[in-house]
């Protein structure tokens, strides 16, 4: 697979700022709230790829949602460079969301089964009034072309496709509006592995001829290292751990990042391995009542009674490394007994 084209985030313009980030749902009838975001901070950087990683229930697919305008958020703010689109009405609104596409998980949800290729990549561009028919038909078959596909295929409908052809199809789709951001919400966990690699391939080409920025997000981790110029580590609806990918990979300081790590499939026999799997206790726990202190600390082996009584800070542990832990150093994150 080719490399992701690097971007040095220190020289780097924030095309999302992201403060104090809160989402929260109502849990039915029972007067309860679904915390799915609880208090995130972030930027994103011009011509990047952010990868977020963790489990379900992390609120991976809720930032996801928030960042492009779907969800709204509950507290907290999102610029998008340098402005509030929750603050922005009807047209004004719309027409900001254009830069802030998101492509879905599942290809086949996501296009329509009564609409040709042609009509369903037409559509976001008809809607936001870009050109004429003529104009935006011709701009379809090139994009068609630009993700892999001959524009012979345009007649045709989805069932008539590959799972990786229609992921093809709705990268074309978000495509059409020339947006300056795509987030990714595990767009290849449906595929083939056998057709992973050149979807990736596809996006990381793309992100070099279209000038994108990327959210990348997955729970998979070979993934996100490959695409990634950095990663978030989500738990629980907060942040664990933010730094540049290869440092995150290498030299984890959160518990949390270690024990995802250390689950990552080895080729080799135990025998040879030089690291151990760190197994986790317990299921993640219920976003309606999340642990006090440390949202981490009921399955953490290194939490102590400080992790039960005081939230750990979001700080910057070492130049670009960020970690919510309180005993983590530039070091590393603390020993696991059990390691």
């Amino acid at each position: 697979m080719t490399e992701p084209a690097k971007v040095e985030t220190a020289a780097a313009a924030p095309v999302m700022s992201v403060r104090g980030l809160r989402v929260t749902f109502p849990a039915g009838d029972t007067g309860q709230t679904v915390k799915a975001l609880d208090g995130v901070d972030f930027e994103v950087f011009k011509g990047e790829t952010l990868g977020i990683i963790g489990e379900s229930g992390s609120g991976k697919t809720t930032l996801g949602r928030a960042l492009v305008g779907l969800a709204r958020p509950t507290d907290g703010r999102i610029l998008h460079d340098g402005i509030d689109m929750s603050g922005l009405g009807g047209a004004r609104f719309r027409a900001a969301r254009r830069d802030y596409q998101i492509i879905f998980q599942d290809p086949n949800a996501a296009l329509n089964p009564r609409m040709t290729v042609l009509d369903s990549i037409v559509e976001p561009a008809a809607i936001a009034g870009i050109g004429d028919a003529r104009s935006r038909r011709g701009d379809a078959l090139d994009m068609l072309k630009r993700v892999g596909l001959s524009p012979e295929l345009a007649r045709r409908y989805p069932h008539q496709f590959s799972g990786g052809q229609k992921q093809r199809i709705n990268i074309a789709r978000a495509l059409m509006l020339r947006p300056k951001v795509i987030v990714c919400d595990e767009v290849v966990a449906a595929l083939d592995v056998s057709v992973r690699g050149n979807v990736l391939n596809l996006f990381a080409e793309l992100q070099r001829d279209f000038d994108l920025t990327y959210v990348f997000i997955t729970h998979d981790i070979s993934v996100v290292s490959h695409i990634s110029d950095r990663i978030a580590v989500t738990y629980l609806g907060r942040f664990m751990e933010l730094a540049p990918a290869e440092d995150l990979i290498e030299r984890p300081l959160h518990p949390y990042t270690r024990a995802l790590l250390s689950a990552e499939p080895v080729p080799l026999p135990s025998a040879m391995r030089t690291h151990r799997r760190i197994a986790l206790k317990g299921e993640i726990p219920s976003p309606l009542s999340p642990p006090s202190g440390c949202r981490f600390r009921t399955r953490c082996p290194a939490a102590g009674e400080r992790c039960a009584a005081e939230a750990p800070a979001w700080r910057e542990i070492k130049a670009g490394h960020w970690a919510a832990c309180h005993f983590s150093t530039a070091e590393g994150p603390p020993a696991f007994a059990d390691a």
